[in-house]
């Protein structure tokens, strides 16, 4: 159980997760990974110069069970004289207007309620229950669909206010730590539907890896992400030294320097493009096909694209990504 405690103790000090004073909401679903996080978070609060202030429960309306959950993280959080936040999500409503995946609803609508339950805990950070498990899960997942290093990275320990402590920790490992605290779980059922990519990866790809290799592959992968991590940074740290230096903001959209950009090793290009669309596309989904057309443009290869928000041209030496639905001079 200590050995538990240290590690997740170490991964919360290398990443800074929770400097000093740090207030924490963490998620909880009732699953055996985030009452293992409330849990670990407890014992670790005391010498971890950090707060656990409130739960939060996202009730997303899909499954028959969800009103079961809810109930068991209300119990959890009594017994553990903690404040339980909750907010209900249209995730079908979303979904549907929005022409998304459940998943990809689900997980924007639950990441905009968390945000709003920190905001009324007056929490800084919000913990939420990723393992080393769905680490190497979204790896394989992202290396199947071609992903670059940014998406080889996996999920990262922290993006903005949002933290990952038991990131480099196994569920088994976890499962094994309630059970030795007399700590009960509850069962998502839909974790069993092979029909779903990353359940067929759970249950399917990595136990056959592990057969075929012999060895720990969840850890491998684990450890290939995190090494691919901190490529990954450096690259957008050298992106976006670039784009300050490059983009000029106009009243419908930017322009980049396109002499410069073509000065820029090809993976800073890429990463200075994703990050110019991303800054015009008003919200929407820019993928990896989108830079390759701006790059056709950039090479003269094209005469424009049309990308989620925006239009792109090449004019007088700049590229122009325009916001679509503005009229230009």
């Amino acid at each position: 159980m200590k050995a538990l405690q240290q590690r997740v103790r170490r991964t919360i000090r290398r990443h800074a997760l929770c400097p000093a004073g740090t207030r924490v909401l963490a998620a909880v679903s009732g699953g055996s990974d985030s009452v293992s996080l409330v849990r670990l978070l407890l014992d670790l609060s005391g010498t971890g110069g950090f707060q656990l202030v409130a739960l939060g429960h996202v009730h997303h309306g899909l499954r028959e069970t969800a009103g079961r959950d809810e109930a068991f993280c209300r119990a959890l959080a009594e017994r553990l004289e903690l404040p339980l936040l909750t907010r209900r999500a249209d995730v079908r409503g979303l979904a549907e207007s929005q022409r998304l995946s459940l998943e990809d609803a689900a997980r924007r609508l639950r990441y905009a309620a968390l945000g709003e339950m920190a905001d009324e805990a007056g929490a800084d950070r919000i913990a939420v229950g990723h393992t080393e498990d769905d680490q190497a899960e979204t790896v394989l997942l992202k290396l199947m669909r071609g992903a670059g290093t940014t998406g080889l990275a996996g999920i990262y320990p922290r993006r903005e206010r949002v933290i990952r402590p038991l990131i480099d920790v196994a569920r088994s490992d976890l499962r094994s730590y309630l059970r030795a605290r007399g700590e009960h779980w509850v069962e998502d059922e839909t974790n069993d539907d092979r029909s779903n990519p990353r359940n067929r990866v759970r249950h399917v790809v990595l136990d056959a890896l592990e057969q075929a290799g012999g060895g720990n592959v969840r850890s491998a992968l684990a450890r290939a992400a995190a090494l691919l991590r901190e490529d990954a940074e450096w690259l957008d740290e050298l992106a976006a030294a670039q784009m300050a230096m490059l983009a000029t903001s106009c009243d419908d959209g930017l322009s980049l320097d396109v002499a410069g950009l073509q000065a820029a090793a090809l993976p800073v290009r890429r990463r200075v493009v994703l990050r110019g669309l991303r800054a015009v596309a008003g919200g929407r989904e820019v993928g990896l096909e989108h830079v390759e057309m701006v790059l056709a443009v950039l090479a003269g290869t094209a005469r424009g694209a049309d990308t989620p928000g925006s239009r792109v041209e090449r004019r007088r030496g700049r590229l122009l990504l325009r916001q679509q639905g503005i009229l230009t001079k």
